[in-house]
């Protein structure tokens, strides 16, 4: 029998090198190239005031679980190795380059060329709207990582059901990246247990094969939180359900203000006055009333039940306003034409001042030259319903999965649109204005998925087990 080559040996590397897949990987991997180029450029990276503040409680070692407290624990913990926040950037670009390597390998091992799987991840990292983001401190960041890399796990599901399900990898990796979904975002929740139960239905008969993912996301997603927040001096109040949905309510505070009784007018006027709620409303940007000086949503954690029984009953008794409503906040994700006099969020240009002494400071003047003339042209006006805006991303995405479920062959690799879907359904409900960084993690999917168009067209090229 003939000993496989050493694989740091010539002929080794020459063996790894005639798998496609390898070629996808390494070939993918060069997206940190422009990764680090914007990293170079513009040196520690984009903050916002959330950002200062969780670097804040890294820095004094006392967390609040406002912010998950998973996330922020983590900052602390790359910030050991070296202690300043453009660390913490390197290791978001590092990790993001990493997984779509990752991603372009499983996609050749499923039937795409390696040259189109390669490129189609180095593209996704050149693109000035992910780069920019990649070098965020938002826990957004880490969370769309780790959707990327549950979609990444799918694609090997998609190749042989069977193996996977029998195997002790895939199921373990795919319940990690699901558990770490689950804790880096307050509604990480919902798109797990939503994911969850689409699998527990599509793999019914096979239910005993998926308690490992089951159990492992379950198991990240409640016992590290309750660790960190056991072992750590932290504060483990987390934002309460309720502030979330106070622009729902103001929403029928301004439509329909006489529904409420007197009770319910003594609860929303606790939060702030009745003025404010009507003045500071808008269904695209909940921002300038939350953040009003004079409207405190702190009172919905003194009295929780009170107020989400507020909630519950406003929306239940105005579906078509709440439906209004939501369309108007989600409308980003859907419509790719940017409204007049509407203001979609991304990543300041500036970063807040603060006490902890981080400045922008490049570490290339050439890298940030490169990168600056990118940014100028993505913010402006006229394009920002093709660069920030994701609509059309995601549109695409949404026709690439309805092209996939017309071939039967293909339809294994649904479970990544399913992914896409349920993330997408709870980024509906859930976003309080129109950001670019909730749409981060299904930007990155969409991207990645697009080469699973060269399979729709060329379906005998797939490498799809039928079970």
């Amino acid at each position: 029998m003939t000993r496989p080559s050493h694989p740091w040996t010539p002929s080794g590397l020459t063996e790894f090198w005639t798998s496609p897949a390898n070629r996808a990987l390494v070939a993918g991997w060069l997206s940190v190239v422009p990764l680090l180029v914007w990293w170079l450029g513009w040196f520690p990276g984009f903050l916002s005031s959330d950002s200062i503040d969780q670097l804040g409680q890294a820095t004094a070692f006392e967390f609040q679980n406002f912010h998950p407290v998973t996330h922020t624990f983590s900052l602390w913990l790359v910030m050991r190795v070296w202690n300043h926040p453009g660390a913490v950037t390197l290791v978001q670009v590092v990790l993001l380059a990493g997984l779509l390597g990752y991603a372009a390998r499983r996609l050749t091992q499923i039937g795409v060329p390696w040259w189109l799987a390669s490129a189609a991840a180095c593209t996704t990292a050149a693109v000035p709207m992910v780069a920019a983001t990649a070098i965020t401190v938002w826990k957004d960041v880490p969370y769309s990582i780790a959707m990327l890399w549950a979609f990444a796990e799918l694609l090997v599901l998609a190749r042989n059901r069977e193996a996977f399900w029998t195997g002790r990898g895939g199921p373990l990796r795919l319940g990690i990246a699901l558990g770490l979904m689950w804790v880096l975002r307050a509604n990480g929740l919902i798109t797990v247990l939503l994911f969850l139960i689409a699998l527990a239905i599509g793999f019914r008969r096979q239910l005993k094969a998926l308690l490992p993912t089951a159990a492992t996301a379950v198991g990240v997603g409640l016992l590290l939180p309750a660790m960190l927040l056991w072992v750590l001096p932290s504060n483990a109040t987390a934002i309460e359900p309720a502030e979330v949905f106070m622009p729902e309510v103001a929403a029928v505070v301004v439509h329909d203000r006489q529904w409420f009784n007197a009770h319910d007018l003594r609860l929303i006027e606790a939060v702030g006055p009745l003025a404010i709620w009507e003045a500071q409303y808008r269904c695209d940007d909940s921002t300038p009333l939350l953040f009003n000086s004079e409207f405190h949503t702190s009172a919905a954690r003194d009295d929780p039940w009170a107020y989400r029984g507020l909630v519950a009953r406003a929306a239940i008794s105005h579906l078509p306003t709440i439906a209004g409503h939501r369309w108007c906040a989600a409308s980003y994700l859907f419509w790719p034409v940017q409204p007049a006099g509407s203001f979609l969020h991304r990543p300041p240009f500036d970063i807040p001042p603060n006490t902890l002494g981080i400045a922008r400071a490049p570490i290339s003047d050439r890298a940030f030259a490169i990168t600056f003339d990118q940014y100028q042209w993505i913010e402006r006006t006229e394009v920002i319903w093709f660069t920030w805006r994701p609509a059309l991303v995601i549109l695409i995405g949404l026709g690439t999965y309805l092209g996939i479920a017309l071939r039967p062959r293909l339809r294994p690799l649904l479970w990544g649109g399913i992914l896409a879907a349920v993330q997408l359904i709870n980024v509906v409900a859930t976003t309080p204005a129109q950001e670019f960084r909730y749409a981060f993690g299904l930007y990155l999917m969409t991207l990645m998925s697009l080469p699973l168009l060269w399979l729709i067209f060329r379906s005998q090229d797939a490498n799809i087990a039928k079970v």
